[in-house]
């Protein structure tokens, strides 16, 4: 069972994966669909999965993650982020860059 911090870093999580994952502008289904399972995995509250599912239906990105939540655990927030981005078979140069500045923002 997750806790509410849990829920929080996990939304948090999720917002962070959502600019990861459009930070090449296009947003494949296998990302969607590897976000959408990450946020059912982790127990995420329906109101926020519903949330993200409309920012997907919409192509609207999800606010700016609170990094300081995401800082308590930053290599888990790492290895996530590696992980949707080759969700899709293909790792783009703007991802990788993306990728580098979450590992700046986080103090690594």
């Amino acid at each position: 069972m997750t806790t509410p911090t849990d829920d929080r870093f996990y939304i948090e999580l999720l917002k962070l994966l959502l600019h990861v994952a459009w930070s090449d502008d296009e947003l494949k289904p296998s990302e969607a669909h590897a976000l959408i399972g990450a946020a059912q995995r982790w127990k995420v509250p329906l109101a926020e999965l519903q949330r993200l599912e409309r920012c997907l239906e919409l192509g609207e990105p999800l606010p700016a993650p609170n990094l300081g939540l995401l800082r308590q655990h930053p290599e888990e927030v790492i290895a996530t982020a590696r992980t949707l981005i080759g969700s899709d078979a293909e790792v783009h140069f703007s991802e990788e860059e993306m990728l580098g500045q979450i590992r700046e923002l986080l103090g690594l």
